[in-house]
């Protein structure tokens, strides 16, 4: 499967905002109250804005400059500028339908996720951040004119910043989110380049193309923690990694179609960073036609792996089984995960 549509960097996009809900013991409770406000204020809060994107790779980077209209509670619509190849295309967000337009190819493809990296998305899992990650104020800064308050999160197992955060001091909006790789350089940013706050957005902004074809996106199914009822779902013997970081732990499962294969997915998080498994019992669970990939070997075992800005993929098979690994973490890191799938 193509990692970029499956919406692992999405996801791991998603589970990072989940930083904004709550810090470790070390915040004040002024912090902790500003970063509540800032998980809930798209719920409440209409804007239009123009946002820039960059993802930081070892080889190349990639940036993009879109326009997003956003009505409270859930109607969203991020129209793209640049790259040139991606200009004019949009994504209309309603809920957690997402209706992904692409002009050049006439389609529109839909898939049920929260396709957002400019807004803080939901999620219960507050203790696992609180776990595993102090919040820290630091000085106040202008973004897009306005006056933010700045918080770092830094993993208490590491002591390295994961993530920053700027937080309007009005109206509680995350203006600008940066992500550090494990090493401390920059791997991902989104900033707000203007903002205007508004209720008076048009229907006809959020509208879904008739003239286009519709097409039926990935289907990652519905995450569940049942993870007896997940596995057997998979109708394989599947397996579970032994070892995990420190502050990784299962959060949450689904089974799916790639490409006609049935796979399974588990996923793992420690409140910011994730990392996914995927396994089958008919082929490889990951596309890596689109990527350059180096061949290693794990335990005997021929594998490849593939990094991608922040993000790390790793594949091999054994046991008649293929296996998958991506996430937010270096090589060895997911290596360590990869030889105790299978002991």
């Amino acid at each position: 499967m193509d990692l970029r549509k499956r919406g692992v960097p999405a996801c791991a996009a998603a589970l990072c905002a989940l930083a904004l809900t709550l810090g470790a013991s070390a915040p004040k409770p002024d912090s902790i109250a500003l970063l509540r406000d800032a998980m809930a204020a798209p719920a409440h809060v209409s804007y239009i804005g123009e946002v820039q994107t960059m993802r930081i790779g070892k080889k190349q980077s990639e940036a993009a400059v879109y326009r997003v209209y956003h009505r409270a509670p859930n109607l969203t619509r991020r129209w793209y500028l640049a790259p040139q190849d991606l200009y004019g295309d949009s994504i209309v967000s309603r809920g957690r339908i997402t209706y992904s337009v692409d002009i050049k190819r006439k389609r529109i493809v839909v898939t049920h996720d929260n396709a957002s990296d400019d807004q803080v998305t939901e999620d219960d899992n507050f203790g696992l951040l609180a776990s595993n990650y102090r919040a820290l104020a630091e000085p106040s800064e202008s973004i897009a004119g306005r006056r933010t308050d700045v918080i770092a999160l830094v993993n208490k197992y590491t002591g390295q910043t994961t993530m920053r955060v700027w937080i309007d001091r009005a109206t509680k909006l995350l203006l600008q989110k940066e992500q550090f790789a494990p090493d401390g350089s920059l791997v991902t940013e989104m900033r707000y380049s203007t903002i205007q706050f508004t209720k008076t957005i048009p229907n006809q902004l959020f509208a879904i193309p008739s003239h286009l074809q519709s097409v039926k996106g990935p289907d990652p199914g519905e995450p569940s923690q049942d993870y007896t009822r997940i596995v057997k779902a998979a109708g394989f013997q599947a397996r579970s990694p032994k070892y995990l970081p420190d502050g990784f732990f299962a959060v949450a499962g689904d089974v799916m179609d790639v490409h006609g294969i049935r796979t399974l997915h588990l996923l793992y998080s420690d409140g910011i960073r994730t990392v996914s498994l995927f396994e089958n019992a008919r082929g490889a669970a990951v596309d890596l036609s689109a990527y350059k990939a180096t061949k290693i070997t794990i335990e005997h075992h021929d594998a490849e792996y593939v990094v991608d800005g922040p993000t790390t993929l790793l594949t091999w098979s054994e046991q008649h089984l293929h296996f998958a690994l991506v996430g937010e973490l270096d090589r060895a890191e997911l290596q360590r995960i990869a030889v105790s799938v299978v002991p």
